[in-house]
């Protein structure tokens, strides 16, 4: 989670704590709206951080894209 706290606190220009603050508080709320089984799957994936991109957003992208496709399986 490290690194996407990096990257808010680089693109908005913020101190680590608020973009800590701000990746806390939206995580939070998008747990919220999901179910049960997939907020644990979104907290693993943003531990694990972003991809191989030099912004590490296209992996992280890319298995909250397949966590998405699944849930829309599984209806």
């Amino acid at each position: 989670m490290n690194e996407i706290v990096q990257m808010v606190a680089q693109k908005f220009n913020l101190s680590p704590e608020t973009a800590q603050q701000i990746v806390d508080f939206i995580l939070a709320q998008v747990k919220g709206k999901l179910p049960e089984g997939l907020s644990s799957q979104l907290e693993g994936i943003v531990a694990q951080g972003g991809g191989n991109s030099p912004s590490g957003t296209d992996g992280l992208m890319d298995k909250v894209k397949g966590m998405a496709s699944g849930l829309f399986e599984k209806s």
